[in-house]
């Protein structure tokens, strides 16, 4: 039988556990917008990107809120890339206002 004191902790250990997985997971994804163009914390670009967890150590990414243009540019890299992926010719814009 575990006590209280013993409890909370790993609780705590549980929780940073997912918490660093999410702040690693916001820090690749922060590269990977960079590499796009994309700053993380312009707020004309991408605002904030924060990693965080439940307190069962559940990770997850708080993405905040994106500007269209942001959203538009990320859709058009996505889907370039499945374009690619299957081996489809990529047809430019893919049908976005710009």
């Amino acid at each position: 039988m575990t006590t209280d004191i013993e409890a909370a902790a790993q609780q705590a250990d549980v929780f940073l556990a997912g918490k660093k997985k999410a702040d690693d997971t916001a820090f690749m994804l922060g590269r990977v917008l960079a590499e796009m163009g994309i700053r993380v914390g312009d707020t004309d670009s991408w605002p904030l990107l924060k990693g965080r967890a439940s307190l069962s150590g559940e990770p997850s990414v708080f993405l905040g809120t994106v500007p269209l243009p942001t959203a538009k540019k990320l859709i058009d890299a996505l889907i370039y890339a499945e374009s690619v992926k299957r081996g489809a010719p990529h047809v430019r814009g893919c049908g976005h206002d710009a």
